[in-house]
């Protein structure tokens, strides 16, 4: 039960019905991180995706001599490491529990074990991350559209 909730309130999962949040739930396993402690690395392999349940995670991209950048703070509710799940290549940013963070995690392992048990779930859950990128891209595209036109201007 204590699964059920957070995966209920978050996005990926608003169009499931309650038996196959319950389905979802049995390969969720969950995680405390310690205030600080990183979750992964950028370029190590991709392995799982995390969903907060309580606390907050600071996403970062390393831009070499610029150092590392803030992307994002992801907070309850909220996932992040999904294409782990998807394609399982190397992390693109680097993942940190800004707080006392607990999160609940999908291995890319288990996901795939699942495909084979509960198909329809899976591809439930596959719609749901393509959606969940798609609004990503239209959100990034205003930032694509000004560097397209500073890139333009500095020719």
């Amino acid at each position: 039960m204590a699964k059920i909730k957070p995966l209920r309130e978050n996005e990926l999962f608003k169009d499931f019905s309650d038996k196959e949040i319950a389905v979802v739930s049995q390969i969720v396993s969950e995680k405390v991180y310690p205030k600080g402690t990183p979750i992964f690395v950028e370029n190590m392999l991709g392995e799982s995706l995390f969903i907060v349940k309580s606390g907050s995670v600071e996403i970062k991209k390393n831009l070499g001599a610029g150092g590392d950048n803030l992307v994002a703070v992801i907070g309850p509710g909220e996932l992040f490491g999904e294409m782990a799940i998807l394609e399982g290549g190397p992390r693109l940013v680097s993942a940190k529990a800004q707080e006392e963070t607990e999160l609940l995690m999908i291995s890319g392992d288990d996901f795939k074990a699942f495909m084979e048990k509960e198909p329809v779930v899976c591809l439930k859950l596959f719609l749901g991350i393509i959606k969940m990128f798609t609004r990503r891209i239209r959100e990034l595209m205003p930032l694509a559209e000004e560097f397209l036109s500073w890139k333009s201007k500095k020719k």
